[in-house]
């Protein structure tokens, strides 16, 4: 399946879910905002998100400091 992540295509295997795609950009849960086809999601929600074909997804480093 092809899915788009920050402007880029991405060819990923079928079935693959959200938090393994973030597993496999070596990404923590915690540590990253998630747009998925225009909608941010909330933590809980980025656990359930199921991936299909010509989703967008946007990820964004979250970083502390002041």
């Amino acid at each position: 399946m092809r899915v788009t992540v920050n402007g880029k295509a991405q060819e990923l295997t079928e079935g693959t879910t959200l938090p393994g795609l973030l597993d496999a950009l070596g990404l923590r849960l915690g540590s990253v905002v998630v747009e998925h086809n225009g909608t941010a999601l909330l933590r809980s929600e980025v656990a359930a998100a199921a991936l299909a074909d010509g989703d967008r997804l946007e990820l964004v480093r979250a970083v502390a400091g002041g």
